[in-house]
């Protein structure tokens, strides 16, 4: 999947569990904590891979179903240390790092793949080495084949799921009073009026 997939996967499953659950919407802390979590398995896994060759794939450490109980805990015990309104934000950054390995899952299955666990179980298993070549190589190689597949691939099941998932984080962000946006602009508009 894609950074901004991750995003838009996380930031539905946490606005809707903090709606429905806690009965609020996500804070801007929240909504900054599930964007770093959606992306900390990509940002520690594909450049051991593609950049150090530390790894033969951008499926290692980070994705690690054995690994992210580990990460979650600490970032949420450190979180917990700084009271309670770091800890929501703890716990977010949790359901989105978490929710990182269940997106790429299912977006192997929305391709019309079979899930391959390797992608989840390192140290036990890891999926094959990807080809040689940097980072910027791989995002490249990666980029072309999707803008191909958008333009001539038609209406797929993964290109109906995207957009519905755009639709819906659309949706819930404005729902929620777009966190992040609104203080900024709060902060903004004070520093005029002074």
């Amino acid at each position: 999947m894609w950074p901004w997939e991750h995003l838009a996967f996380a930031y539905v499953l946490y606005s809707l569990t903090a709606n429905v659950v806690v009965r609020r919407s996500p804070s801007a802390r929240e909504a900054i904590a599930v964007a770093v979590g959606s992306q900390l398995p990509d940002l520690v896994d594909k450049p051991l891979a593609w950049t150090a060759g530390l790894t033969g794939s951008g499926y290692s450490v980070g994705h690690s179903l054995f690994v992210a109980p580990l990460v979650c805990l600490a970032v949420y015990a450190v979180a917990t240390r700084q009271g309670e309104r770091v800890r929501s934000g703890g716990g977010a950054f949790a359901l989105a790092y978490l929710s990182h390995p269940i997106a790429d899952m299912l977006s192997q299955l929305l391709r019309g793949r079979g899930v391959d666990l390797r992608t989840v179980l390192w140290p036990i298993a890891s999926p094959p080495a990807t080809s040689h070549g940097g980072f910027l190589d791989h995002f490249v190689r990666y980029f072309v084949r999707y803008v191909h597949q958008l333009l001539t691939g038609g209406l797929t099941v993964q290109i109906a799921f995207q957009a519905l998932l755009g639709l819906a984080v659309l949706a819930l962000w404005l729902f929620d009073g777009a966190p992040v946006l609104t203080d900024v602009w709060r902060l903004l508009r004070a520093r005029r009026h002074r």
